[in-house]
C-alpha cells in the first residue's frame, strides 16, 4: 500500500520544507489544490526539481477542459493528474489521451458520484488509471464510527479500479486500513499538523511496510 503526502494548504514556502522532511517516508507527493490555485502549475516544476524519485500528483480535479489543462501538469513533471469523475466521459478522455503522451496517469476524485461502483466501471473503460474515494464527500447511511468504517470497506470491495482513500486518516486508522485491499493512502493534516511530521510519517510508513 503507498503513502501519498498532500500539500493541502497554499504556503508554498511551507509546504516544500514539509516535502523535504517527509519524502523519504512517503511513496507519492501530491500538489493540493489550494496550493495550485494560489501558485500555479509552478509548484508541480518545482516539486520534481526537488524530488526526482518521488512521483508527483497533480490534484488539479480537471472538471472542464481536459487535455488543456492536464497537458500543463503533466508537461511540468506530474505523473498523475486528477480529475473528478462526474466530469463528462469526453473530459476525461481527454486527461487520459494527455496522460498517455507523458506516460502519465490518471486518478479520479469520486466527490459528486452518486453510485462510486458503477462510475469506476465506466472510467475504467475509458483509461482512467485510479481511483480516489474522498470520505469528506461520501455519502454515509450508517452513523456509528465503526459501521461507517465497514461500509467503505464494503464500498472499496466492489470497486474495479485501484482505490487510494483520502480524508482524516491518522495513524490509529492506518493500524486497520492497512488490511484493506486498497493501493494506498492519502494523508494531509495527520503528519503536516503533527508535533513532528517526520514522526508522524515515520510511524505511517512502519505500519505500511509492517509485514
Amino acid at each position: 500500500m503507498k503513502l501519498q503526502l498532500a500539500l493541502d494548504t497554499p504556503d508554498l514556502t511551507h509546504e516544500l520544507e514539509l516535502a523535504g522532511k517527509v519524502a523519504a517516508q512517503v511513496d507519492l507527493i501530491e500538489a493540493g489544490t489550494p496550493l495550485l490555485i494560489r501558485e500555479g502549475i509552478r509548484v508541480v516544476r518545482e516539486l520534481r526539481r526537488r524530488h526526482r524519485g518521488r512521483p508527483i500528483v497533480a490534484d488539479i480535479k480537471v472538471i472542464d477542459a481536459g487535455e488543456p489543462i492536464a497537458e500543463l501538469a503533466f508537461a511540468a513533471g506530474a505523473t498523475v493528474v486528477t480529475v473528478l469523475g462526474c466530469a463528462s466521459d469526453d473530459v476525461i478522455e481527454r486527461v487520459v489521451r494527455s496522460a498517455k503522451r507523458y506516460d502519465g496517469h490518471v486518478m479520479a476524485d469520486s466527490l459528486s458520484l452518486a453510485n462510486i461502483p458503477e462510475r469506476a466501471r465506466q472510467l475504467r473503460a475509458l483509461g482512467v488509471d485510479l481511483l480516489c474515494i474522498n470520505r469528506r464527500g461520501f455519502n454515509y447511511t450508517k452513523h456509528n464510527k465503526e459501521e461507517r468504517l465497514n461500509e467503505l470497506a464494503e464500498l472499496v470491495e466492489q470497486i474495479d479500479l485501484p482505490v487510494y482513500l483520502a480524508g482524516g486518516i491518522d495513524v490509529p486508522e492506518l493500524t486497520r486500513l492497512r488490511d484493506w485491499p486498497l493501493a494506498g493512502v492519502i494523508v494531509g493534516a495527520a503528519i503536516a499538523d503533527a508535533s513532528s511530521p517526520i514522526e508522524a510519517a515515520k510511524k505511517m510508513r512502519d505500519i505500511l511496510d509492517r509485514k
